[in-house]
């Protein structure tokens, strides 16, 4: 199915259970960085992890109560609800961003959160953050055009441009696991391309079953994530790592 601005809730009855998937994907992803370990989270990471577990469940309830329930007026008002719990989300991503480097010099280079990861994290941080809230603010635009296609298709993105840090920590949880708890040689680095490869089948899957390969959110989720292919590069650049020292630490 390729949505169309005239698509109707009855094209995304299901569209809440797919969500499913990005929400697992969260939780299992941070389970032991922060759902795991609440004792030793700081407020900052509390106020990003709540309000990013409460969007997810939003983004899951939402689809359902017009699909399936047929509740405008729910929908409506979670979606204001959803709207100030973006704008949360984004903002506490953002000042979370700069712990990416505070300790950059006591890493490990050969462990799973390394430096060349961590000045890497800084820059790919901000710019899928950035592309959230964008993707987020044109969904509601969409929706006051009675655009419905455009806003399914533009809160897809939002849900994918925050998905890989996640999705590469669940890979590395899985890694560890199959490498009987052994971490060496398991680290954010060699992720990177994997877990941006699945990102992308991720995107493709989900574009063709409810939107359109034309629409620009789909091309900006392809072209935003590219610069997992060059991680090294990015991050042991010591310019870089010099303007991003000055910047945020």
């Amino acid at each position: 199915m390729h949505a169309t601005p005239s698509a109707a809730p009855a094209d995304y009855r299901n569209f809440h259970l797919w969500m499913l998937v990005p929400f697992a994907i969260s939780i299992l992803g941070f389970s032991y960085s922060y759902y795991l370990d609440l004792s030793r989270a700081t407020f900052h990471q509390h106020v990003h992890g709540i309000s990013a577990t409460l969007w997810y469940v939003l983004v899951v309830i939402q689809p359902y109560l017009i699909a399936r329930r047929h509740d405008i007026q729910g929908h409506r008002s979670l979606g204001a609800v959803g709207t100030l719990l973006a704008g949360v989300v984004a903002g506490s991503a953002y000042a979370l961003i700069p712990r990416n480097i505070d300790d950059v010099a006591t890493l490990d280079p050969n462990g799973f959160f390394n430096p060349t990861f961590a000045y890497f994290a800084v820059i790919i941080d901000v710019l899928l953050v950035s592309m959230f809230a964008v993707s987020v603010v044109m969904a509601i635009f969409a929706i006051k055009r009675r655009d419905l296609a455009g806003h399914v298709q533009w809160m897809m993105a939002s849900v994918f441009f925050v998905l890989s840090p996640a999705l590469a920590r669940m890979m590395g949880i899985g890694a560890i696991i199959a490498n009987q708890g052994d971490m060496t040689g398991i680290n954010l680095v060699k992720l990177a391309i994997p877990a941006m490869a699945v990102i992308m089948a991720l995107v493709l899957l989900y574009f063709r079953r409810f939107g359109s390969f034309r629409h620009p959110a789909f091309w900006l989720l392809l072209a935003c994530h590219l610069p997992y292919l060059f991680v090294e590069p990015i991050g042991n650049n010591l310019a870089i790592q010099g303007v991003l020292a000055a910047i945020f630490k």
